[in-house]
């Protein structure tokens, strides 16, 4: 059983990981402080609230007077986006390089990371209903009303309860090309935190270019394949599994081709259907299931953005800083719960963590800013 107490202590532990990295570059003579901006970022990402919504209740908290009829924007919050709007991307970055920096030290010193890690690589699109010329803006599948978002590329461990996300990359367009040096910038960045096992990719990233890239930085990966004719061609009549050799081709310009492995699987719940992969490790209709099991624990990630979704606070801002920090933001929050779960689970690793996103939410905001 886990006590109270020692929630408390491991989660504020873990939240000032994250708060003695921000700089917001305020001023002494300023009217906010950094700890008035630490506050209210903590209630909008808790509560996925915009920041004008948090800095009025941050200030009816404190008994002061405020304009609750008010048009304009609320102070403090026009404050705290006056100084995310004035931050570099490198000075943003920077500081968030810090809080994961920090965060690994915790974990070997506790010696809670394993020798090695299955990671998955995937998309995160940040909705955005302005303008398509913004920066930053890509154009993408058409959802939740528009076909416009800011895309964060993210690389998180897989395994249960451990799933940390150790990398992520601003993408600004989402071709071919984007797509292969951010695998390769997420997994170099991901390899000065772990040693990596295998790595798994979605479709997206089904292409010719990523796929060799992946063979250039020497890893073991499984991406999920759009099966062609030639491919659906080796599935002889009645067959279960199909392993073989395979080349990918490109034949437009840049063109490129790799030699993979290509096996299917019968699909989960769709009868006469079949799951397709190319992968670099040999596989053998004996094992084939076995890595596509495998490949399942890939999803993860998935839950690893809900729960992320959770910390994001609410903007419509169109100015990427602001962007970038939230969603930092975010990633550290949802990293430090993380923290927090394992610390609390001692040298066990429980279904299910012990410790809520709203007991965390609790303990961090109670924690004295100052």
């Amino acid at each position: 059983m886990v006590q109270t107490t020692e929630v408390k202590q491991v989660c504020r532990a873990a939240s000032t990981l994250l708060f003695s990295e921000l700089d917001f570059g305020v001023k002494s003579c300023g009217e906010y402080t950094r700890e008035d901006f630490e506050e209210i970022l903590s209630r909008i990402a808790f509560d996925h609230e915009f920041a004008n919504t948090g800095g009025k209740t941050l200030q009816l908290d404190r008994d002061e007077q405020v304009d609750l009829t008010a048009t304009t924007r609320n102070p403090l919050a026009k404050s705290l986006l006056y100084h995310l709007r004035n931050l570099s991307t490198d000075a943003i970055d920077d500081q968030f390089d810090g809080v994961q920096d920090r965060l690994f030290e915790v974990l070997r010193s506790q010696r809670r990371l394993p020798d090695f890690v299955d990671v998955a690589i995937d998309l995160h699109e940040w909705r955005f209903y302005g303008s398509a010329d913004t920066d930053h803006v890509i154009t993408t599948y058409p959802d939740l009303g528009t076909n416009r978002a800011f895309c964060f590329a993210t690389l998180c461990i897989v395994a249960p309860r451990t799933r940390f996300t150790l990398a992520v990359l601003p993408m600004d367009a989402n071709g071919f090309r984007a797509k292969r040096e951010a695998v390769r910038s997420l997994l170099e960045t991901a390899r000065e935190y772990v040693s990596i096992r295998h790595v798994y990719l979605d479709r997206g990233f089904y292409q010719v270019h990523v796929v060799a890239e992946l063979e250039q930085l020497g890893v073991d990966y499984i991406v999920r394949a759009r099966p062609s004719s030639g491919m659906k061609g080796r599935l002889s009549a009645g067959a279960e599994t199909v392993t073989d050799e395979y080349t990918m081709r490109r034949k437009r310009k840049p063109t490129a081709s790799v030699d993979v492995t290509v096996f299917a699987v019968p699909h989960r719940t769709i009868e006469d259907e079949h799951v397709w992969f190319v992968t670099s490790l040999d596989v053998d209709p004996a094992t084939a299931k076995a890595y596509a099991a495998a490949f399942r624990r890939r999803w993860g990630i998935e839950t690893s953005y809900r729960q992320i979704g959770d910390f994001l606070p609410r903007t419509s801002s169109p100015t990427f800083s602001v962007r970038l920090f939230y969603f930092l933001f975010a990633v550290s929050l949802y990293n430090l719960w993380v923290l927090a779960n394992v610390l609390a689970s001692a040298d066990t690793v429980p279904k299910t963590p012990p410790i809520s996103t709203r007991i965390f939410r609790r303990f961090v905001l109670s924690t004295d800013y100052g």
